[in-house]
């Protein structure tokens, strides 16, 4: 099955404006969907094989983020150059896979094309006017539906290098009118509220010096009054997004610098994972685990400060790469040797824990259809995504596979013939540091064993209706439900 014959020829924007097609509330409009990693009432394919895939498209330069999609659009980011010195933005049609426009931006910091550190990382976010993006550069950047850019803003300009090991890779989030930004590295950390119109800061609230995390914040409405919830670099942190004021802060976490946190209703589930290069404790980041559920009521705040309860703390399940999924009563986990824990949402009582065979980078994704049957998409690493009943037990009844055994050669070729060509001379890349100083003595391909990064990788689904989007670093696929 060869994939060559799909790229498409690119430039960076056609010369003619192609039409949106739009089907009802066909929108998956940022990171897991706003939070939560669910869609309701959609139904999805839930077998098929390589060579029923509707479609497939190859895409410029290599990414990392997860697809969004405006009624009949999907839009994606990635990058290229030895220093990531180009960040790209496409769209691309989601009946047929047909690239509408690609917009290239010149970034404004550098960041080694290195296969551990973020490539066109971060989620955008989509709304009725356009696009909204962010790089591990430190670039920010708005464009318009027909490919136009409205705005740009380098973060490293305003407010200096972001120092953290692999680049900044936290997804945006979004209301109706700003897009909010979290960045958590060994400099000053901050938080910041960005003006969709014009690009103008809001706010800016200062978080310190802290850990180096890559999670997303979340905009969510608790108890009625709209909040940015974040968890990241070992505590849970609560903003009046109309300010930037701080809420609430739970200190005392451990772990929870990539998994983001999952809301759902008033209930937020935080994900922790032990890390390679840190000294943590391992019943801590367990427990770190957990459920945060906030007080409502007269009794919810005292003194301008939220006020929470934790319902439990986990035991031994952990969030590596992939957010905790919560659907129904259960809450899912998978941890970075590919276990899948289910848990329930309100005791945290253990259902099952289940080998999958491999783990899951890309966030799982939830489906609850108009029958009150659901389903659960787990996208594992190497190209499987098993589908799940909820239940008390393991229901597997999909176990498909994206890509097919040549085509998977050949993807491999294609991103080693990338890493070759976007490499930093020797004499101008910098001195390794943190993990990579540790591990400078081994070769790449050591280091791929040892990581488990191989090209193909799932990093992102995304769902409208009959319409399931798979990104690997290079390629679009998209499952459609045959009606």
């Amino acid at each position: 099955m060869k994939i060559l014959c799909n790229v498409i020829c690119l430039c960076t924007l056609l010369p003619f404006a192609l039409p949106h097609t739009a089907s009802g509330d066909d929108v998956w409009g940022s990171f897991r969907n706003g939070g939560t990693g669910v869609v309701a009432d959609v139904d999805l394919p839930v077998n098929w094989t390589p060579e029923s895939i509707a479609w497939r498209s190859v895409l410029p330069g290599y990414g990392q983020s997860s697809p969004v999609i405006w009624k009949g659009t999907i839009y994606v980011t990635s990058s290229s150059g030895p220093w990531q010195q180009q960040c790209l933005v496409s769209a691309l049609r989601l009946e047929d896979g047909q690239l509408l426009w690609t917009r290239e931006f010149a970034s404004s910091g550098k960041l080694e094309n290195y296969f551990r550190n973020s490539r066109g990382g971060p989620t955008s976010c989509v709304d009725e006017r356009g696009i909204y993006s962010f790089f591990g550069t430190g670039d920010v950047l708005a464009i318009d539906h027909d490919g136009l850019i409205q705005w740009s803003l380098s973060l490293t300009d305003r407010f200096g290098e972001i120092v953290n090991e692999r680049g900044a890779a936290s997804s945006l989030a979004q209301d109706d009118s700003h897009v909010y930004i979290v960045i958590d590295h060994h400099g000053p950390s901050y938080i910041l509220s960005i003006n969709k119109s014009d690009g103008s800061i809001a706010w800016k609230t200062e978080r310190g010096t802290r850990v180096p995390s890559w999670s997303s914040p979340i905009f969510a409405s608790i108890h009625g009054e709209p909040r940015l919830l974040i968890s990241s670099s070992d505590s849970f942190d609560v903003y009046d997004p109309s300010d930037g004021r701080q809420v609430l802060q739970i200190p005392g976490l451990q772990g929870n610098h990539i998994p983001s946190a999952t809301v759902k209703q008033n209930r937020v589930y935080v994900g922790s994972s032990m890390l390679i290069h840190q000294s943590t404790d391992e019943d801590a980041v367990a427990r770190s685990n957990c459920c945060i559920e906030f007080v409502s009521g007269s009794e919810g705040q005292t003194d301008g400060q939220l006020k929470y309860e934790v319902l439990w703390e986990g035991d031994r399940v952990s969030s590596h790469y992939s957010t905790p999924l919560a659907i129904d009563k259960y809450v899912y986990y998978v941890n970075k040797v590919g276990v899948l824990y289910c848990v329930d949402s309100l005791t945290g009582k253990q259902y099952f824990a289940k080998r999958i065979g491999n783990p899951c980078w890309a966030s799982p994704l939830g489906v609850t259809h108009a029958s009150g049957k659901s389903h659960v998409y787990l996208p594992l690493l190497n190209g499987t995504v098993i589908v799940l009943e909820t239940d008390d037990s393991y229901q597997e009844i999909g176990r498909n596979r994206v890509w097919a055994a040549d085509e998977h050669q050949e993807m491999a070729e294609l991103a080693a013939a990338m890493r070759k060509a976007n490499q930093v001379p020797a004499d101008q890349a910098k001195p390794k540091e943190g993990p990579e100083r540790i591990l400078g003595g081994l070769s790449e391909k050591q280091l791929h064993q040892m990581f488990e990064y191989g090209d193909p990788t799932i990093y992102g689904i995304a769902a409208v209706d009959g319409h399931l989007v798979v990104r690997t670093g290079m390629v679009l696929y998209c499952i459609k439900l045959e009606r």
